[in-house]
């Protein structure tokens, strides 16, 4: 699962072509650092030879009028609040999310990132009224000891793979670091 996560632009080489992309394009209007369901975030979305950059809101309105952040990558295609959208795919830059662990004193939250990489990027599928999810797999590896779900994470030379639809929902729990933030 995934109800947080974090990004700013950092003054490295994997943030500079995605920050000129975004000041080619005007856009300032999103949410930076400790990002929250419902507000606007920065997502990439397939553009004609490489990927574009745009804003939408993190969340869509499911059965109900229940608020979805995160789409399940297990049987996303039979699920009617997805299925339509399964090729209007983005991607959310970021540079780690956070989890809650249940301690004796209540939640700790735990940031999670990939060691070696700044930014790296979290599956998402979205829809006309430019409103995303973030799509979670089972959890492996050491990250099943902090959540039984996390988000499919890709890497830059990924992009335009998944942006296509050449790649499947694949999770990627290798090489994570799990920082305990304070209270």
């Amino acid at each position: 699962m995934c109800g947080r996560y974090y990004f700013a632009f950092e003054d490295s080489v994997p943030f500079q072509r995605l920050q000129s992309k975004v000041e080619q394009k005007a856009l300032f209007e999103y949410a930076q650092e400790e990002v929250f369901p419902s507000q606007k975030a920065l997502v990439l979305t397939r553009g004609e030879n490489d990927y574009d950059v745009d804003v939408m809101k993190w969340g869509m309105e499911g059965y109900q009028g229940k608020r979805l952040i995160n789409a399940r990558k297990e049987g996303i295609e039979q699920k009617k609040t997805f299925a339509p959208y399964l090729k209007k795919r983005c991607l959310i830059p970021c540079n780690g999310f956070y989890e809650w662990i249940k301690t004796g004193n209540g939640k700790q939250k735990i940031y999670i990132r990939k060691q070696g990489m700044p930014l790296f990027y979290l599956a998402g599928i979205y829809n006309e009224k430019k409103e995303f999810v973030i799509v979670t797999g089972e959890t492996s590896d050491a990250m099943a000891q902090i959540h039984n779900r996390t988000p499919i994470i890709l890497r830059e030379e990924q992009i335009i793979s998944y942006l296509q639809e050449e790649l499947a929902f694949q999770v990627d729990n290798e090489d994570l670091l799990f920082i305990k933030e304070k209270k």
